[in-house]
C-alpha cells in the first residue's frame, strides 16, 4: 500500500507545481498590466508615451460615442447603433428662401470656427458626437482581431493615430465650471477622463500647433447668469487659439451674437424632410413581431395627422414617435395624438404606465413627482451652475413632498426615484447618482405646465422673471389642457407679441376677439418679421389654419389670398400654407406654381403629402410641379414622376429620375414599379445592374437613356444623373462612328498630373485648368458623347476618358456582362505558375537538345543539316538569354528543344518512346503558354476593364 501511494507523490507534485505555475503566470501577467498601468499614469502625457496615449484615448471616445441610449425606450439597458441610426443633419447660412443649405458635417470640416443653432431636440448634439466619431472611427477598427501581447495577454485592435489633426474634445459646457479652471484646464480634464492622464504639456502643444477641435455643446444649458462669463472664455479660447477648430452649439432662441464677430459661419440646423424622416425610421430597430410595411403605416398615419407632422421633423421628437408607435400604436385602431402637448402625454403616460413589467407604484404617483420634480428644475435660479441637474438629497426632498400629497408613505421616496430612473427614462441619473435631471429639457418644460395646470398667475409670474428659460412652458401650459387660456394670451400678448401667437396656435380655447386681434396683428407683420421670429410667424400661422374649426379656415382663405397677390407677404404666406400640412394647401400651392415661384420649395418641403397635387399639376403641363417632385426625392415621388417618361416632350422628368437613381431606396421603389414601356435600343443600359432578367429598372433607364441621349439638352439645374448611366453611354458602342483618338497618351500624363497636383493642393487654378484640359481631350469625341461625357463627375470623367484611350468603345455585348468578374482578374503572365511549369520543363529538356545539337553541329554525331544543328544551338542559347531578361519571345525555342531532345532519347529509349516523349513535352509547353495567354488576354481585357470600371467608380452591381 505504502508503495502504491509513494508511485502517486511524483503525479500529485507535478499537479501541485502546474497549478502554481498556472498561478504564477496569472500573479506574473497581472503584475505586468498593473506596472504598465503605474508607468502609463505617470508618463502618459511625455513625447516617449504620447502615441500611446491618443491610441487609448481614440479607443476611449469611439467606446463612449458608438452607441447611444435612448431614453424612451422600454429596456433602457439597450443601446443603439450610431451608425444605423444617426441620419446626415443639414444646416443653413442665413435665414429666408436664400439661405443656403448644406450637409452639416460639410459646413461643419469647411469651417474653422462655426456656431451651430437649432431649436430643442434638432440634433445639435448628436452633430457633435457624430463629427468625434468619424473622426475616431477613421483611426480605429473594433471589428478588426485582437492583438496578443507579448507576454501572452489578448488586447483589443490598436488604433493609429495617422495624422494628428483636428483631434476631437467635445466639452459639455453646462458641466464646464470656470472657478475650477479655464478652458485649457478643462480640455485637459477631458482627456484625463478618456484615459489620457497627464495630458497638459501635450495639450499646450498641440493648442499652438491647431491639432485640436474643440466642440462647446450647450451654451444654452448654462445658467444665464453665467452664461456671459463661459462665452468670454470661449471668445478668449478661440482668439488665443486660432489655428485650432471650434464649433459652439445654442439654442436657437437663446443665441444673442455671442460669437458674431468670432465665427466664420453661423449654421442653423434644419429640420428633417420627408426623405430625412424615412431614412430614419428604416434605421429605428422596430421590434421583431411588427409587419415589414411598419414604417409606411407610420408615414401614412402622419400624413394624416397634420399637427403631428411638424413634430417628426425634429429628431428627438420622431424618436419618441417611434418608440410611441413601436410600443403603443403599431397593429391597433388607435389614432396618434394631434397636438405636442397631447403627444408628449402619451410619451409620458406610455414610459410611466409600462404594463408589460410589474411596478411597485402607481401611475398618477410617479407623475406628480415628475412633476413636482420638473417645476423645481425650472424654478432653479439663473445663477446657479447647471441648473439643469438637482441635487440628490433636493430631489429626495421634493419626493417625499410629492409622495405626502398623494398619501404615500414618505419612507419610500428613494425605491420611487429609483423605479423612475430604471423603467421610465424620463429621468436620469448624472454624476454618479449624486445628480439627477430630466432626459431632455422639453420633457421638463412639459411636465412643469401640467404642474402649474390649476395656477395660471405662477406660470405668468415665473414667465416675467425668466422669459427665456419659461417661454417654452407657457406654450405647453396653453396646449396641454382644453381650458380657456384666453387671460394667459392676453398677459403675453403685453410682453411678446410673437409669443402670444404662438400661444393662440397651441391653445385650444381662446376668446375669438382676442384671437382676431392677434392674428389681425400679424396680418399686417407678416413678412416683415427677420430671423427666428420669422419662422416663429409663419410655424404659429401654420398650426393656426390647420386648424379645421372656422377660426383655422377664416386664417387658411387669409393665407390663399395673401399667397395669390403679389407683395412683402406672399413668400411667408407660401411658408405657412405648407406649415399646415393639409392636402387642400398642397392643392392651393400647386395652383398657384405657374405665377408665384415660391410654392415649388414649399411644395417640396411639405414631402410626400404634396405628391399628389403635384402630379395633378404636372399632367397639366407645369414644369414647375416636375421639379418639385424631384425636390421632394422620396420613393413616392420619385413613382409619380416615372409617369411621365412616357411623354417625349418631358425631357426633365428623365433628367430628375436619373438623379433620383443614386438614391438607393428610390431604386427600389422603382424597381418595385412595373413598366411597360420601353426603347429597345437601350436595353442594355442597366443590364449590370439588374437584379434579374424581368427588372423592370432595365426598361425605365432605357426610356431615360435614350431621353438623355436624344435631347440633346442639357440637365436642369442642380441635377446629376447616375453615373451608371452615364458611363454606359460613355464607353458602349452607339450612334457615331468612333474616331481615332487624337489627344495621345502625353495628354492623359498630364491630366493624370494635374489631377495628382490638385489633390495634393487643392489649387482652385489647378482645378480650373484641369477642366479645361479634360474638355479639350473629350473634344476628340462625338458630340452626343461628349455631351455625355462632360455631365461625369470630374474623377469619373477622367476615368472614362483613360478608358476609352486605352479600350476604345465596346460593344453592347460586352457591358451587359461587365457585371460577371472576369476569371482571375489579377493574372500576369509573368508571374504565373503556367510559366514557371513550362520553364521547368524546357530547362529540363534543354540541356539535352542543346548538349544534342552541339554534337550534331561540330560533326562529334551527326543528324540532319548542319545548318540546322547550329541554328538550333543559337536558338536554345539566344532563347535563354530572353527569358531571363523576362522576355518571352524566348519560348520559340521550344520545338528545337523538343526535336533534338527526342534525337538525344532514341539513343537510350528507342525511336518511338522518344518521339512521344518529346510530342507530349511539345503538347504540354504548348497548352501552358496558351492557357497563360489566354487568361492574361482575358485579365488586360475589356470585359475585364469594364467590371473594374464599375467596381471602382460605380460600387458593386446589383445582385442578381
Amino acid at each position: 500500500m505504502g508503495g502504491h501511494l509513494a508511485s502517486w507523490i511524483p503525479a500529485a507534485g507535478a499537479f501541485v507545481l502546474g497549478v502554481l505555475l498556472l498561478k504564477l503566470k496569472d500573479w506574473f501577467k497581472a503584475l505586468v498590466d498593473k506596472v504598465a498601468a503605474l508607468l502609463y499614469d505617470r508618463l502618459a502625457g511625455s513625447a516617449l508615451l504620447a502615441r500611446t496615449a491618443l491610441r487609448r484615448y481614440i479607443v476611449r471616445v469611439h467606446e463612449r460615442h458608438e452607441r447611444f441610449s435612448v431614453s424612451f425606450r422600454v429596456d433602457d439597458s439597450q443601446t443603439m447603433d450610431m451608425a444605423s441610426v444617426y441620419v446626415p443633419l443639414r444646416t443653413a447660412s442665413g435665414f429666408g428662401a436664400g439661405a443656403e443649405q448644406t450637409e452639416a458635417a460639410i459646413s461643419l470640416h469647411e469651417a474653422r470656427h462655426a456656431v451651430v443653432l437649432g431649436v430643442p431636440g434638432a440634433g445639435k448634439t448628436m452633430l457633435l458626437r457624430h463629427t468625434v466619431l468619424a473622426w475616431c472611427h477613421e483611426r480605429y477598427r473594433p471589428q478588426d482581431p485582437p492583438r496578443r501581447a507579448w507576454y501572452g495577454r489578448r488586447r483589443p485592435p490598436r488604433a493609429e493615430p495617422g495624422e494628428l489633426d483636428d483631434v476631437p474634445v467635445l466639452l459639455k459646457l453646462h458641466e464646464v465650471n470656470l472657478e475650477e479652471g479655464n478652458v485649457r484646464d478643462h480640455i485637459v480634464k477631458h482627456f484625463a477622463d478618456h484615459d489620457f492622464p497627464g495630458a497638459g504639456k501635450w495639450t499646450d502643444r498641440a493648442l499652438a500647433e491647431g491639432r485640436l477641435a474643440v466642440y462647446f455643446d450647450g451654451l444654452d444649458e448654462v445658467p444665464t447668469a453665467r452664461r456671459k462669463e463661459v462665452a468670454d472664455a470661449i471668445r478668449q479660447f478661440t482668439r488665443a487659439h486660432a489655428k485650432c477648430r471650434t464649433a459652439v452649439t445654442c439654442r436657437i432662441a437663446v443665441y444673442r451674437g455671442e460669437f458674431t464677430e468670432d465665427a466664420d459661419r453661423t449654421l442653423r440646423v434644419q429640420e428633417f424632410d420627408e426623405r430625412l424622416v424615412r431614412r430614419f425610421l428604416h434605421g429605428w430597430p422596430w421590434p421583431e413581431h411588427l409587419p415589414a410595411d411598419t414604417v409606411e403605416q407610420l408615414l401614412g398615419a402622419l400624413r394624416d395627422t397634420p399637427q403631428l407632422m411638424p413634430l417628426a421633423r425634429n429628431p428627438l421628437l420622431l424618436t419618441m414617435i417611434a418608440y410611441l408607435y413601436s410600443h403603443v400604436y403599431a397593429d391597433t385602431d388607435q389614432l396618434l395624438p394631434h397636438t405636442r402637448a397631447d403627444f408628449y402625454k402619451q410619451v409620458t403616460d406610455s414610459l410611466l404606465g409600462d404594463r408589460r413589467r410589474d411596478a411597485r407604484f402607481s401611475h398618477p404617483v410617479k407623475k406628480a413627482v415628475l412633476q413636482r420634480l420638473a417645476l423645481a428644475a425650472q424654478d432653479v435660479p439663473s445663477d446657479v451652475h447647471d441648473r439643469l441637474a438637482l441635487p440628490e438629497r433636493e430631489v429626495l426632498t421634493h419626493v417625499r413632498a410629492a409622495l405626502a400629497e398623494q398619501g404615500r408613505p414618505e419612507e419610500r421616496a428613494q425605491e420611487v426615484l429609483e423605479e423612475i430612473v430604471e423603467r421610465s427614462g424620463l429621468l436620469l441619473a448624472v454624476d454618479s447618482g449624486e445628480r439627477y435631471q430630466f432626459a431632455h429639457l422639453t420633457l421638463q418644460e412639459y411636465l412643469a405646465a401640467t404642474r402649474l395646470a390649476a395656477d395660471p398667475a405662477g406660470l405668468l409670474a415665473r414667465y416675467r422673471r425668466d422669459p427665456t428659460a419659461w417661454r417654452e412652458t407657457v406654450r405647453l401650459w396653453c396646449g396641454a389642457e382644453p381650458r380657456d387660456c384666453t387671460e394667459v394670451v392676453r398677459a403675453v400678448l403685453a410682453e411678446d407679441a410673437v409669443l402670444a401667437f404662438q400661444c393662440l396656435a397651441d391653445a385650444q380655447v381662446v376668446d375669438e376677439a382676442l384671437a382676431r386681434q392677434i392674428v389681425s396683428r400679424f396680418r399686417h407683420r407678416l413678412g416683415r418679421e427677420t430671423g427666428q421670429d420669422r419662422q416663429a410667424v409663419i410655424a404659429a400661422f401654420g398650426v393656426v389654419a390647420g386648424d379645421r374649426r372656422p377660426r383655422g379656415r377664416a386664417v387658411f382663405a387669409l393665407l390663399v389670398e395673401i399667397a395669390a397677390c403679389a407683395g412683402p407677404g406672399r413668400t411667408a404666406a407660401v411658408a405657412a400654407l405648407a406649415a399646415t400640412n393639409l392636402p387642400s394647401a398642397a392643392e392651393e400651392l400647386a395652383r398657384l406654381l405657374p405665377r408665384v415661384p415660391e410654392a415649388g420649395s414649399a411644395l417640396a418641403g411639405m414631402g410626400d403629402l404634396a405628391v399628389p397635387a403635384l402630379r395633378t399639376a404636372a399632367l397639366g403641363g407645369s414644369p414647375e410641379a416636375l421639379r418639385a417632385l424631384w425636390t421632394i426625392r422620396t420613393p413616392r415621388a420619385a413613382v409619380a414622376l416615372s409617369v411621365f417618361l412616357m411623354d417625349t416632350t418631358s425631357v426633365d422628368a428623365a433628367f430628375y429620375l436619373g438623379d433620383l437613381l443614386r438614391d438607393r431606396a428610390i431604386e427600389e421603389a422603382l424597381r418595385e414599379t412595373p413598366q411597360r414601356v420601353r426603347l429597345p435600343d437601350y436595353m442594355w443600359v442597366w443590364q449590370p445592374f439588374a437584379t434579374g432578367p424581368h427588372d423592370p429598372l432595365v426598361r425605365r433607364v432605357s426610356l431615360i437613356a435614350g431621353a438623355i441621349v436624344g435631347a440633346g439638352a442639357e440637365p436642369p439645374p442642380g441635377v446629376e444623373v447616375d453615373p451608371r448611366i452615364l458611363v454606359a453611354l460613355s464607353v458602349v458602342r452607339w450612334g457615331e462612328p468612333w474616331p481615332d483618338p487624337s489627344w495621345g497618351p502625353e495628354g492623359l500624363r498630364r491630366v493624370a498630373t494635374l489631377v495628382e497636383a490638385s489633390a495634393v493642393r487643392g489649387d482652385a487654378t489647378d482645378l480650373q485648368t484641369l477642366r479645361a484640359d479634360a474638355a479639350l481631350l473629350a473634344a476628340a469625341l462625338p458630340a452626343a458623347r461628349s455631351r455625355v461625357l462632360r455631365l461625369l463627375p470630374l474623377p469619373l470623367r477622367l476615368a472614362v476618358i483613360d478608358f476609352l484611350y486605352r479600350r476604345q468603345t465596346v460593344p453592347t455585348s460586352a457591358w451587359e456582362r461587365a457585371d460577371k468578374p472576369v476569371q482571375h482578374p489579377d493574372y500576369v503572365y509573368g508571374r504565373s505558375w503556367h510559366l514557371r511549369l513550362l520553364l521547368a520543363l524546357v530547362l529540363g529538356v534543354s540541356g539535352h537538345a542543346a548538349e544534342r545539337a552541339a554534337e550534331a553541329a561540330v560533326g562529334q554525331h551527326p543528324w540532319g543539316p548542319v545548318w540546322l544543328a547550329w541554328a538550333a544551338v543559337l536558338i536554345i542559347v539566344g532563347g535563354w538569354g530572353f527569358l531571363l531578361a523576362r522576355q518571352l519571345l524566348g519560348l520559340v525555342m521550344v520545338p528545337f528543344v523538343c526535336l533534338y531532345a527526342a534525337v538525344a532519347w532514341s539513343g537510350l529509349w528507342g525511336a518511338v518512346p522518344a518521339v512521344w516523349v518529346a510530342v507530349a513535352t511539345a503538347a504540354a509547353c504548348t497548352a501552358l503558354a496558351l492557357r497563360g495567354s489566354l487568361l492574361a488576354e482575358r485579365a488586360d481585357g475589356p470585359d475585364h476593364a469594364l467590371h473594374r470600371l464599375i467596381q471602382d467608380h460605380l460600387g458593386p452591381p446589383a445582385p442578381g
